[in-house]
């Protein structure tokens, strides 16, 4: 009687610990299914002095095209890099990026996704069998992608509306680079382009990022002369700051 006691108990606990393992694995499987990538693999930009246009609708989620291009054309539309996301993962909806892109007021976000690994002939030949069988396009199981997702921000319009490339201590080059030219500045109505050097405005010479600053604070709603320096080739122009 004692032997089957014993055995009916290790027979209970048994079933207990495989419970227990189920329960688990299902936690752990509810976890990964319940993970939103865009938030916890979220990497916050290196903050700037620009102020930001908190908008009042919700974020707009787009496809990116090409993440250099892109980021260009979105400094040009007056607008900032503020974070993003980077991680693998399997088919995950660019929709879940909008609690993060919320969380931060960011107004727009840019998604990107490439195939991160390629199915071997075998399981292509398996896949495209049992797409004949169904009738339906073939589904490629624990396929991988690699995700990136941009989150920017509006900036309040600048009086120069340039973003210029800051000076190394060694750099002997005179003025300052512009790197962006904002659509609709002051900087683009004067004719300026991405690439020119900024030699003075006005009587100040700029020499450094704060220079710059000098001259908004000096000729806010002023019109006055840009002295610039394309191709090698010294010029100027005139530019009313706004």
């Amino acid at each position: 009687m004692r032997l089957r006691t014993d055995c009916l108990m290790g027979l209970a606990l048994l079933l207990v610990s495989n419970l227990t393992l189920a329960e688990e694995k299902q936690s752990i499987e509810e976890i990964v299914a319940q993970q939103n990538f865009f938030t916890s693999a979220f990497f916050e930009s290196k903050p700037s002095n620009a102020k930001h246009i908190v908008p009042d609708v919700d974020p707009k989620i787009y496809a990116g095209a090409d993440k250099i291009a892109d980021k260009q054309r979105m400094e040009e539309k007056g607008f900032e890099l503020i974070g993003y996301s980077d991680f693998k993962a399997g088919d995950v909806s660019p929709d879940l990026a909008m609690p993060q892109a919320k969380k931060i007021h960011a107004e727009i976000v840019l998604v990107y996704s490439e195939r991160s690994d390629k199915p071997s002939a075998s399981a292509r030949v398996q896949q495209l069998r049992e797409a004949k069988k169904t009738g339906q396009a073939p589904v490629e199981a624990g396929a991988s992608y690699s995700y990136f997702a941009s989150y920017w921000a509006k900036i309040a319009k600048p009086s120069i509306g340039v973003h210029v490339k800051v000076p190394e201590k060694d750099d002997t080059s005179e003025g300052l680079q512009l790197l962006v030219v904002l659509d609709g500045s002051s900087a683009q109505k004067a004719g300026l382009l991405k690439g020119d050097y900024l030699i003075s405005m006005g009587e100040i010479k700029l020499n450094k990022v704060t220079d710059l600053a000098e001259v908004v604070k000096k000729y806010a709603g002023q019109t006055l002369d840009v002295v610039y320096v394309r191709n090698t080739m010294r010029d100027e122009t005139k530019m009313t700051l706004d």
